[in-house]
């Protein structure tokens, strides 16, 4: 049997796991997130598709050009409701950290364990998210943000560790720099958003080239993915702009704290089959 002739059949067997009903909600929700938050969709879509019985290479280059397209649509629809908050200099530094850290991350990812790599992941999101939270509820206990702004060496800083962590995780890795812009220097939610769906775009594109070249990419799921992920999209786009700086903050931790928390127990997850001895699954 041929290379081409397997690859068929498993993309066929991929199809018969995962229904309309369940692309046309993931989409939904995916959009709303993106529009909302920045968040590509990669770590919703990527265990979904995983969960429904789609092999992991299938499930990351359709996560990644379903990341790619509902980026582009969020990043038109802020440019056209709020214009470039924070200037297009930050954007460059962001995104020329991120392509350098992207190829570091794919070097990083063979000398990874995966147990390590979730469990830091998770430590960095839950951190982070106590941090938006404790802002968000005017608490201030873990101290002030850094006064004046971020300086253009952390817009490249936190470009190149989300594109490092995009390398490793096939995610956008937009709403990392986000999440610390938010954290570190209270730059409101909704300023960082073009440039956070700015890199989802260059870091996703980058990725879902070559997995759209050996097929690994489900077109046909794709079309009804984002025709509903299309109306997430506006509906996030749209809230967001309403929602007060605080309000944000505690939407965005909560669900960083979500993820984090679900993170964490997959790491311990998979530090306990290879303490059984078996094969890890990631």
């Amino acid at each position: 049997m041929t290379t081409e002739k397997r690859r068929r059949i498993k993309v066929s067997k991929a199809r018969m796991h995962f229904s309309r009903p369940r692309a046309a909600g993931l989409g939904l929700l995916a959009g709303l997130m993106n529009g909302l938050i920045a968040l590509g969709g990669g770590v919703l879509i990527t265990p979904a598709l995983v969960i429904a019985g789609v092999s992991p290479q299938v499930a990351v280059g359709t996560s990644l050009a379903v990341v790619t397209m509902l980026s582009c649509i969020g990043l038109t629809a802020h440019l056209l409701l709020g214009g470039i908050s924070l200037g297009i200099v930050p954007i460059i530094a962001a995104v020329v950290g991120g392509a350098t850290g992207t190829v570091l991350g794919s070097r990083i990812l063979a000398h990874l364990t995966p147990h390590w790599m979730l469990t830091l992941f998770a430590t960095v999101q839950i951190l982070v998210a106590i941090r938006l939270i404790d802002q968000g509820m005017g608490f201030a206990l873990l101290g002030t943000v850094i006064p004046g702004g971020a300086p253009i060496w952390a817009y490249v800083g936190l470009g190149l560790f989300a594109g490092t962590l995009s390398g490793i995780f096939g995610v956008g890795g937009g709403a990392l720099v986000l999440l610390g812009l938010a954290a570190f220097y209270g730059v409101p939610v909704v300023d960082g958003l073009t440039i956070a769906l700015a890199l989802n775009v260059t870091n996703a594109l980058a990725g879902v080239v070559p997995h759209a070249r050996k097929g690994r990419v489900l077109w046909q799921e794709l079309k009804t993915l984002m025709t509903a992920a299309v109306i997430g999209v506006a509906a996030g786009a749209a809230l967001a702009h309403k929602l007060p700086a605080d309000a944000m903050r505690i939407v965005f931790g909560g669900f960083f704290m979500f993820m984090g928390i679900m993170l964490a127990r997959k790491g311990w997850t998979v530090a306990k089959k290879n303490r059984n001895g078996d094969t890890p699954q990631d």
